[in-house]
């Protein structure tokens, strides 16, 4: 497995990626090329966007996505998207991403790393392995407009 810091050259790849990873079990998400491609260049078009992919050879299997944000105490690490190949899931290579993220936030002096999860998600589980915290005195907030 090599990782080697994400280029636009990857955006196509990870939006295949993508769609096999989100459209699939547990998440059965609707996916499109379109949409996926679109989501995907909208993250990586943050000016302050970084990221990462995980390759077996030639075949893109992993990708994590981050953005910095400024917080009161220095920048914040927000990862918005992480990305394994179903078929390399609970391997151990989501892990090799986390630790990379990890290292460039000791190596720039970042204080705080956040992502959004869903709790009743094999990701949840995951994160927390990482020694992620489950913040119960935040709350994400939805509202969906139903009607014109």
């Amino acid at each position: 497995m090599t990782i080697k810091p994400f280029s636009m050259n990857d955006l196509q790849k990870c939006c295949e990626l993508f769609i096999r990873t989100f459209n699939g079990e547990p998440w059965y998400e609707h996916w499109t090329t379109e949409t996926a491609y679109a989501r995907l260049l909208e993250v990586a078009e943050n000016k302050r966007f970084f990221g990462y992919t995980l390759w077996d050879n030639k075949e893109l299997t992993g990708a994590i996505l981050c953005y910095l944000k400024t917080f009161h105490n220095g920048p914040e690490m927000f990862i918005e998207e992480m990305l394994i190949s179903p078929d390399y899931q609970r391997k151990g290579y989501g892990m090799l991403l986390m630790d990379e993220v990890e290292k460039y936030a000791a190596e720039n002096e970042i204080k705080n790393i956040t992502l959004l999860t869903g709790k009743n998600k094999p990701s949840f589980d995951f994160f927390k392995k990482c020694g992620y915290e489950h913040l119960e005195f935040l709350a994400l907030m939805h509202k969906r407009k139903l009607s014109a």
